[in-house]
Parts: structure tokens; C-alpha cells; sequence
């Protein structure tokens, strides 16, 4: 699984054409994207639907990571000059030569996962594309239920893995981990949220304010508290870990004031997707060159927690308010419990 012979395989097919197309697939699993379809979801189709979606796609995100840093493993373009890196995002640091796994069950060679631990690039296994296409595309089926995305969301998956393969980015391993960790989130997922009922539970907790309930501290623990820790332990990204405390901060807050109702023609629908899009882009730029200036913190990483965070919280807390103001969102709702 860890041999390379399949990507030099695929590269022997390879064309500028070929090759250009699934540079584009591939995209689909980047950050950005990923951004978009959460905000899509939440102001074009439900505030509450793309929350959750957004939780499938961040815990999704953050145990990937975690798994990357756990097992340390290289990447197929690293071990074998022979692949080709065909991703002009990466840099081709220091190749070797036919170092992948000797047979099909075999770790690349010690020598060869040594040295990609001394480079200062992303580790390989689990593929955080396919788990991320997992959360996405097999979020996107649990959160609206409808039997068209259930068969949608294995083809996507299965483009974005070989797009991977074809890169030389990731081994078949890293594929199939990636596929495992992102159906074991999608099945806690479709438990825990899957019914109605358990999603009428999940919101309650929110708005219990602080009484003492098991609901409640679960919601805090997983929403605000384990972000920040992983964060400080350097498991997850500052950045993402602020992205990730900021929307949830904002949705709690206009959950427990009431969220306004969802309906809307296409225009007004469109029109809520493309501003909050452009206010999340222009926060984030303004957020970033301006925490930047600040002596106190312009050389922490935390700088990034700070811009991310505020960024996200006022792209829905204070688009939700220009949105109302602008008559693109009705009166608000009483809240759910």
C-alpha cells in the first residue's frame, strides 16, 4: 500500500490536458472550497444545516490532522524520483530513490520516513483530501437526507482519491485511511445527528445556558474548549482552530436570540451566498493585515487564531444583522427549545 508502482502507472498516462483536470478536482478539496460549500449551505439553504454540516467537516479536519502528525509517514513523490510531483503547490525537496514499501504491506523504508520528518511539509497518511471529500460530500448526505447525495457523495470521493494518486501526493494507503477515518466520522455523525430528534437535542443544549447538564458541558467541550487545546498543544492549526471557535461563538449567540427563517426566493438566497462570501474574504484580509501591526502579537501564531476567529464570527453574526436590515432574512425566529 505503500509502493509505488501505481503512480508511476497512472503517470505514464499523463498529459497536460490530464493533468490540468485534475488539478481542478483536486481543488475541490481545498480550503477554500471547502469555506464556500459550508457558506452556500448556511445562507442559501438553512443557518442550521450548514452548522452542522460545518461541525462534520471541522472535527473531520482536526482528527485527520492529529492522525498526520501521530504517524509521521512520507509522501510518494518524496520516497521515489521516479513519481513525478505534478502538484505545483508542493516543492520536490530532496527525492530518493525506489524507497517506497518492498511489498504490499510494507512502511516506506525507515531511512526514507526519517528524512521527510526533517522537512517541514505535511505528512502523508491519512489523505486529508479524502477524508475532507468524506466529511463534505458524506456530510452534505447526512445533513439533508436526500438519496441523490447518498450516491453522489462515493464518486466524488473516489475522483478526489485518484486525483491524489495521479498527483504523486499520496500512497494507496494514505487513500484508504482516509476513507476509513472519514466513514468512522460520518457514522458518529449520522448517530449522533442523524434524526431529528437528536439534532432538536443537539441546539437545546445551546440554549440551556449554564445549568449543570451533561448536554451542555458536551456542548462547550467540543465547540469551544478542545479546539483551544489542541490549538495550544500545536494539533491543530491556529488558524482553523479560530475559524472553527469564531462561527460556532457566532451561531450560539444568534441561536439563543432567535434565528430568523430560512426562506427566500433564488435571488435573495444567491444574494445572501455572495456577500457573505465577500464579507468573509474581506474580513479575513483586513483581520490579518491588521493583527499584523499589533507589536503584542504580530510574530504569535496566534495572530492567525485571532484574525481567523474574528473573521468567521462576524461573517455570520454581523451578516446575519446586514442581511435582516437589508430585508434578505425575515423576522427572527423564536429559538428551538
Amino acid at each position: 500500500m505503500f509502493q509505488t508502482g501505481i503512480h508511476i502507472a497512472l503517470q505514464s498516462l499523463s498529459s497536460d490536458l490530464l493533468t490540468w483536470l485534475m488539478l481542478q478536482v483536486t481543488a475541490s478539496g481545498c480550503y477554500f472550497f471547502v469555506i464556500a460549500t459550508v457558506i452556500a449551505v448556511m445562507f442559501g439553504f438553512s443557518l442550521r444545516k450548514g452548522f452542522l454540516l460545518f461541525q462534520i467537516i471541522a472535527w473531520t479536519a482536526a482528527i485527520s490532522e492529529i492522525a498526520k502528525q501521530i504517524f509521521g509517514l512520507p509522501r510518494p513523490f518524496f520516497t521515489d524520483s521516479r513519481v513525478a510531483l505534478l502538484d505545483p503547490h508542493w516543492d520536490k525537496v530532496a527525492p530518493l530513490h525506489d524507497m517506497g514499501g518492498r511489498t504490499f504491506f510494507d512502511l516506506p523504508q525507515q531511512a526514507a520516513i526519517e528524512a521527510f520528518r526533517q522537512h517541514d511539509l505535511s505528512f502523508g497518511f491519512p489523505s486529508g483530501h479524502t477524508t475532507g471529500a468524506m466529511a463534505m460530500w458524506g456530510g452534505l448526505a447526512v445533513v439533508f437526507r436526500k438519496r441523490a447525495l447518498a450516491w453522489l457523495a462515493p464518486f466524488m470521493v473516489a475522483l478526489i482519491a485518484f486525483t491524489r494518486l495521479y498527483l504523486g501526493v499520496h500512497f494507496l494507503a494514505d487513500i484508504l485511511g482516509g476513507i476509513v477515518l472519514g466513514g468512522l466520522m460520518l457514522f458518529f455523525a449520522w448517530r449522533l445527528i442523524g434524526s431529528e430528534a437528536n439534532r432538536e437535542r443537539f441546539f437545546a443544549a445551546a440554549l440551556s445556558g449554564l445549568r449543570r447538564s451533561l448536554p451542555t458541558f458536551l456542548y462547550a467541550l467540543f465547540l469551544f474548549i478542545l479546539p483551544l487545546l489542541l490549538a495550544a498543544f500545536s494539533l491543530l492549526s491556529p488558524a482553523i482552530a479560530g475559524f472553527y471557535v469564531g462561527l460556532n461563538a457566532a451561531f450560539t449567540l444568534l441561536l439563543r436570540s432567535g434565528l430568523p427563517s430560512d426562506a427566500g426566493g433564488f435571488r435573495v438566497r444567491l444574494a445572501r451566498v455572495l456577500i457573505s462570501g465577500f464579507l468573509f474574504w474581506l474580513l479575513s484580509l483586513l483581520l490579518r493585515q491588521g493583527t499584523s501591526l499589533l507589536p503584542a502579537i504580530a510574530s504569535s501564531p496566534w495572530r492567525l487564531f485571532l484574525a481567523a476567529g474574528l473573521g468567521s464570527f462576524l461573517t455570520l453574526w454581523g451578516g446575519l444583522r446586514l442581511f435582516q436590515r437589508l430585508g434578505l432574512y425575515r423576522q427572527a425566529a423564536p429559538p428551538v427549545a
